[in-house]
């Protein structure tokens, strides 16, 4: 699709979005008590997810089956990201980062990680093997060694809060997300040029983010708490709305996939 009609292909399939029906979907199993925060597959069979009270899954079949792990039991925390790097390799973490190499069997603390301060892990970027950029609590660090040391790339400002990162390509990388109080929301966006280097706050006064995707370093959409679903055209310098959020519930989650795109919603719904 040449560029120029991106932005009306994507409002026209949010704009009118279809629920996928029960007979599209199979029910898993083995996943019992686990409440799940973050779900990963490193391939279209091999999955890992992290959850509350240090639970976890894996599946080798897509996931219609699951086998329950127990993830860093020794720490007695509830993770908050999950990632599968491969089919016996995963990462987890909550203030600190974990790395399993035998399929969730035994698990190895990457200190560094956790000494740097910051909160909780919302969100890690896997550039390769030794280049990652993290989202903690307030702050992003990078790392080019794998996790071993880490530089504070975006030292934190106050009422700036983000849980999502988004590298549409090498170089450029958008963290989102906001707050809500009392007094009001606040949205959140910050742009990379430089592999996650360097951020740069922008504006974004839509209310809080809680969900987004990028499908390139220009074109975007965001879904936000209460303002419903915007749509960027020039690497988040202008926003336009494009439709209210699909069943008046905040989208939880937000992903493009080929010419779809897709929207989780906290009451329960999948939209395509």
């Amino acid at each position: 699709t040449p560029a120029a009609s991106k932005p009306l292909v994507l409002a026209l399939v949010l704009a009118v979005p279809t629920v996928a029906t029960a007979a599209d979907w199979l029910p898993a199993s083995g996943t019992g008590t686990c409440s799940a925060t973050d779900v990963d597959f490193s391939d279209t069979r091999h999955g890992f997810a992290a959850g509350a009270f240090n639970c976890g899954l894996v599946t080798d079949d897509g996931g219609l089956t699951w086998t329950p792990i127990r993830v860093v039991p020794q720490q007695g925390q509830s993770l908050m990201f999950a990632h599968a790097a491969d089919a016996d390799t995963f990462y987890a973490a909550r203030q600190n980062l974990y790395r399993s190499t035998d399929r969730g069997k035994t698990w190895t603390e990457l200190t560094a990680l956790g000494a740097a301060g910051g909160g909780s892990v919302f969100d890690i970027h896997f550039a390769d093997d030794a280049h990652w950029v993290a989202a903690k609590g307030g702050l992003i660090h990078v790392t080019d060694d794998g996790g071993d040391s880490w530089t504070l790339a975006y030292p934190g400002e106050f009422n700036i809060n983000f849980d999502e990162l988004h590298f549409p390509d090498p170089q450029i990388g958008y963290a989102t997300g906001g707050i809500a109080r009392s007094s009001g929301e606040l949205g959140t966006v910050l742009r990379s040029d430089d592999a996650g280097a360097s951020w740069t706050l922008l504006t974004f006064p839509h209310g809080k983010i809680t969900a987004a995707d990028f499908i390139d370093a220009e074109h975007g959409i965001v879904a936000t708490q209460s303002q419903g679903l915007f749509e960027t055209v020039d690497g988040a310098q202008t926003w336009t709305s494009i439709a209210a959020n699909p069943d008046v519930t905040p989208i939880n989650d937000l992903v493009h996939r080929g010419a779809h795109w897709y929207a989780s919603t906290s009451a329960g719904c999948v939209h395509e």
